[in-house]
């Protein structure tokens, strides 16, 4: 078995795994925090940033420098796919979180990739929203910024044009919904065949709406590939465990991105800073998307600003695709938990925010020029794009409420690196927390998984081996593993390793009528009795799909032999069928004999090699067949 990393482990997954010769890629996600060393766009023209002054350290037009130092670059905003690979030698890609197939339009557009997309129906769907919700804040900017070599960039600007080449501006709209349209939706426990070598299973991986880890089998070898999981109660069905356990490798990525940060923790934070601020008559600005975390951060701040009696502030949400993300979590009841799937029988909507929609206390709208107005008062709270405040709405009511002490702006999106993320804003007088919402299972919930489920080999993400570079004294931020008990393989970004892999057995199907008659009995093992049988028979093989077959099962009769007419008429007579006439036909070098009987409808053609049957009624079809079979010997 052969893994080679493509992407980052740790937020950015996308890998390359080659088992019995069938190549799965694992998630496809671009580096999103690649859109940080860019000048933010916005909806309306901001003057503030076009006037920034040109970096002194460097001799280019392009790069500018914000007041706090940060050198950015004036161009179109691009993302960082994974690192290349041979994409004619991938077979089938596995989803898991709509959070991380941020570069399917590129690979799936290649002209080299011939493969098949999996995924779960509410993660295409939450996906594809959001990556439209990216392209149209890029339409939604009247001046799109001049487009410049981004080899001229020099690589002291930010560690991600050290590898230029990788750098691809924004997809269009018509291409996510060209990549979308080709993905294969699945449910969980589903069993994907990969050309019978390969076995793929998706499980509830807990996290978001229709997120799953997988299960790949070959035989009784088995991979267990848990990324973006998390063990909270949310609205989510639960994280299946068992079917992931005792696999020969766990491949664990996407773990808590801020070990740091508990969710409950920072979920309570954010609703204390909303409601203090609109308290004191200051705005709220909380960027981030509209799937994924919104949910369940809408329930908890009604909940608090009600304790709190405030009822009269507006709650907008802003985004192109504002509409769908809001409505469709409602029809998923399917992969909700039991709590929420028992109010769609009620009748009952699942969630808080649609019922808040109704009654008008929260709003929605595609922009903030598409009606926001006819809502807006002061204070206000509003959730906007884009989350890395490189484009969007969230550019332009950041750069309008700054300046206000009473304001506060709220980052959430893990992701998202608090102070360059708010960089190209400075200075910035309004109250900026950095609060990250990432339900993702912590170092200690991922050690005692390790220890629960019994790997034999464990690959994960070198910086899971020592603490968070903000917090390097922190030494309990670590993944702690029994090195004694489970091997422990690194994999750093653009890393390969060769793991055999150690099948003994393969899968055989085998029919119930095979099954039929045979006696099991005790045999003595070294791990204790097992029930074993004797079976003879034949296996063959179908698309790499075995079947075995026992030899008193009973299989059709193969016969052979040449049927001459004087023998064929004379059975039919002993048969007591009648027959009508007999006419010989030649065509080329065969003669046909043709035999009607006496209803006129049912003839039988006889020639060389070839017989041929046409019967009035099913019971006379079947006396002609046993009358020419009688004729012929088994093979």
């Amino acid at each position: 078995m052969k893994i080679s990393n493509l992407g980052n482990l740790d937020h950015s997954a996308c890998m390359l795994v080659k088992i019995n010769n069938v190549h799965i890629m694992l998630d496809c996600s671009a580096d999103i925090s690649s859109l940080t060393p860019f000048l933010p766009v916005s909806p309306l023209h901001l003057q503030r940033l076009d006037e920034l002054e040109r970096a002194p350290s460097y001799n280019s037009t392009v790069l500018k420098q914000t007041a706090g130092g940060m050198v950015l670059v004036d161009t179109v905003l691009h993302l960082k796919p994974p690192y290349d690979a041979d994409l004619s030698l991938v077979d089938a890609i596995l989803i898991t979180n709509n959070s991380q197939m941020s570069a399917l339009p590129y690979i799936m557009m290649d002209p080299r990739f011939h493969g098949r997309v999996y995924a779960t129906e509410p993660c295409v769907m939450m996906g594809r929203l959001t990556l439209i919700a990216l392209s149209k804040y890029m339409k939604q900017c009247p001046k799109c910024r001049d487009k410049v070599d981004i080899n001229s960039i020099p690589s002291e600007v930010h560690p991600i044009f050290k590898s230029k080449s990788r750098l691809r501006e924004i997809y269009s709209e018509e291409t996510i919904e060209a990549c979308f349209a080709k993905i294969t939706p699945v449910r969980y426990n589903e069993q994907i065949e990969l050309f019978g070598l390969v076995t793929c299973i998706p499980l509830p991986a807990g996290h978001t709406i229709g997120s799953a880890n997988w299960v790949i089998k070959k035989g009784d070898y088995k991979v267990s590939y848990i990324s973006s999981s998390s063990k909270l109660t949310n609205h989510t069905l639960p994280m299946e465990v068992m079917s992931l356990a005792s696999p020969d490798i766990m491949i664990l990525g996407n773990l808590s991105i801020n070990p740091m940060y508990t969710p409950d923790n920072t979920l309570m934070e954010v609703c204390n800073i909303v409601t203090m601020s609109v308290k004191k008559g200051g705005n709220v600005l909380i960027p981030c998307h509209c799937t994924g975390v919104l949910l369940d951060l809408i329930e908890w701040l009604i909940s608090h600003l009600s304790k709190n009696n405030i009822t009269d502030v507006p709650i907008i949400i802003l985004s192109p695709v504002a509409d769908a993300a809001l409505a469709h979590p409602d029809i998923y009841g399917e992969w909700l938990n039991a709590t929420k799937q028992s109010k769609l029988y009620a009748p009952e909507l699942p969630f808080a925010h649609s019922q808040l929609i109704k009654s008008k206390r929260i709003h929605h709208f595609s922009s903030a020029a598409e009606g926001m107005g006819e809502v807006y008062k002061t204070p206000c709270i509003v959730f906007a794009g884009h989350p890395s405040l490189r484009c969007g709405d969230a550019v332009l009511l950041l750069e309008k409420w700054k300046n206000d002490p009473q304001n506060a702006v709220v980052l959430i999106e893990p992701e998202y690196a608090f102070a360059v993320t708010l960089a190209p804003f400075q200075p910035l007088y309004m109250k900026s927390c950095f609060f990250p919402i990432d339900p993702s299972i912590n170092y200690d919930q991922a050690a005692k998984l390790i220890k629960d489920m019994k790997p034999k080999i464990v690959v994960t993400s070198p910086t899971y081996s020592r603490p968070p570079p903000s917090h390097p004294n922190r030494t309990d931020l670590v993944l702690n593993v029994d090195h004694n008990e489970v091997a422990y393989k690194e994999l750093g970004i653009g890393d390969t390793i060769n793991i055999p892999e150690n099948s003994t057995t393969i899968q055989v199907k085998i029919g119930h009528e095979t099954l039929q008659g045979i006696q099991m009995q005790p045999l003595k093992t070294t791990s204790g009795y097992q029930m074993v049988a004797h079976l003879t028979g034949s296996l063959t093989a179908r698309n790499n799909s075995p079947v075995f077959t026992a030899s008193h099962a009973k299989k059709p009769q193969q016969l052979y032999g040449e049927i001459k007419l004087e023998d064929f008429l004379h059975t039919l007579t002993q048969q007591n069928i009648t027959v009508n006439k007999v006419e010989t036909m030649e065509s080329g070098d065969k003669v046909y004999h043709i035999v009607t009987l006496s209803d006129h409808v049912s003839t039988v053609t006889l020639s060389a090699g070839v017989t041929s049957i046409l019967a009035h009624t099913g019971q006379m079809r079947q006396n002609l067949q046993t009358a020419v079979q009688s004729l012929l010997v088994p093979l």
